[in-house]
């Protein structure tokens, strides 16, 4: 077992945007992982039918989440662990703020995993699944400790991202992102570094002079800590 770290799963649009679940986890277990579809085409002629490519799927990536709210220290009064974990099912309700293209009925919103500093690895994604079990109960049967188990699956294509701006060529380490209806500097600086107060960095970076003169579709360098 390696050391826990802190990571947080948190949304990235809708009426819930900005909304985070903390945990305690280990990073060396997760499985990722990834499945193209391939069909059979008829081949008369042949023995053997014909392999037909019908897409990629996106990536998958599942991970168990730490969850604990028991603190036998004098003075510290255990709390309901599922204040936390319910707030993953939340995430997984239909929002009337997000609708589909093919739907007025709303949809799940997007989410963010992030774990340490770790900026280029974050996974963009849908909650697809979530099995939470209870491990520590209190005498009156209030739980304290759990594990939830997600899967997760990726919302980007890597290959539609967008590479680097002329003002980062040559510079590892930096980032893109593409600025949203409603994306502030202070809330994207959260995103990417776990801290608003580094908004700085960012609008250094891009001569932003105005802060609050952010415009939808405009691709922002995130230059590394």
């Amino acid at each position: 077992m390696g050391q826990l770290i802190r990571g947080r799963l948190v949304v990235e649009e809708g009426s819930l945007q900005g909304q985070s679940v903390e945990f305690m986890f280990n990073p060396t277990e997760y499985t990722i992982s990834k499945s193209n579809q391939w069909n059979l085409k008829a081949n008369k002629s042949g023995n053997v039918p014909k392999w037909e490519f019908g897409g990629g799927e996106p990536r998958q990536l599942q991970v168990e989440l730490f969850f604990e709210s028991y603190l036998p220290r004098q003075g510290v009064a255990a709390t309901d662990v599922r204040k936390l974990t319910n707030q993953l099912f939340n995430f997984m309700t239909i929002d009337a703020a997000l609708k589909g293209k093919n739907s007025k009925m709303g949809q799940p919103p997007k989410c963010r995993l992030i774990w340490g500093q770790d900026t280029k690895h974050q996974f963009d994604c849908y909650i697809t699944s979530c099995q939470v079990k209870y491990t520590l109960f209190q005498e009156d049967g209030t739980p304290v400790r759990a594990t939830a188990t997600l899967t997760l699956k990726e919302v980007r294509d890597p290959k539609a991202l967008l590479p680097t701006n002329p003002t980062s060529a040559g510079e590892p380490g930096r980032r893109i992102w593409v600025v949203q209806e409603g994306d502030r500097l202070d809330w994207i600086a959260y995103q990417e570094y776990g801290d608003a107060r580094e908004w700085r960095r960012i609008a250094e970076a891009n001569r932003i002079f105005n802060p609050l003169d952010l415009r939808p579709g405009t691709a922002l360098a995130i230059p590394p800590l």
